[in-house]
C-alpha cells in the first residue's frame, strides 16, 4: 500500500487533500506535490 505524505507539512495523509503541479519545464516534465487538508487550506487562503 502506498502511503504519500504532505509534501509540505510532511505528515502521512490520512484523508484527501489536494494536488499541486508545477508548471511544464523545457522537457515538459511537471512536478506533483501531495498537500494534506490543512496545508490545501492554508495555500487557497494565500491565494484568495
Amino acid at each position: 500500500m502506498i502511503n504519500p505524505k504532505c509534501d509540505i507539512c510532511l505528515k502521512e495523509l490520512e484523508d484527501f487533500g489536494g494536488l499541486l503541479f508545477s508548471p511544464p519545464d523545457i522537457e515538459g516534465k511537471v512536478i506533483k506535490n501531495h498537500l494534506c487538508g490543512e496545508c490545501y487550506n492554508k495555500l487557497i487562503g494565500y491565494l484568495k
